[in-house]
């Protein structure tokens, strides 16, 4: 294979899920935009993303032991936008409340997590993590990400 714009075109002809991981590094609230996260287990809860090795990123998520999967509304895409770009949750004008990770008001469903695995393979690392928390905090639809651009299921 040869032709990695086209890979990636058909990669983006699946829709997935938009969320924002979030941790603290030290006390500033930080956060990156993923289409990654998937459930793994339920008995133990466990769930996970990938996270590119060569994000400038990856220090300040690799080693967070605690984290939180914010998993975005439809309404949200400014702030999947805003996370994709830059890492500090006040810059992005997140609002977040939380003691462990910060926890994205206004997500669809909010996982906290502690890291339990993390497997090396290709460019990325992929992240396990269990789930000590969760809640669903708005019944709207999620916001998902098909063929390179932000959209409402259905």
């Amino acid at each position: 294979m040869t032709d990695t714009r086209s890979y990636r075109d058909a990669l983006g002809r699946y829709p997935t899920g938009v969320a924002i991981v979030t941790a603290f590094d030290g006390a500033q609230a930080v956060g990156m935009t993923v289409n990654s996260f998937a459930s793994v287990s339920l008995e133990p809860p466990l769930v996970l993303w990938s996270l590119e090795r060569d994000t400038t990123r990856y220090g300040l998520f690799r080693n967070a032991r605690a984290y939180a999967i914010n998993v975005l509304a439809h309404d949200q895409a400014p702030l999947a936008q805003a996370c994709a770009q830059e890492a500090d949750l006040l810059a992005c004008g997140v609002d977040w409340d939380g003691g462990t990770a910060p926890l994205v008001d206004g997500a669809v469903a909010r996982f906290l997590c502690r890291q339990d695995v993390v497997h090396t393979s290709g460019d990325h690392d992929i992240i396990l993590g269990c789930v000590t928390e969760f809640d669903m905090p708005r019944d709207v639809p999620a916001l998902t990400f098909y063929r390179s651009g932000y959209c409402e299921p259905g």
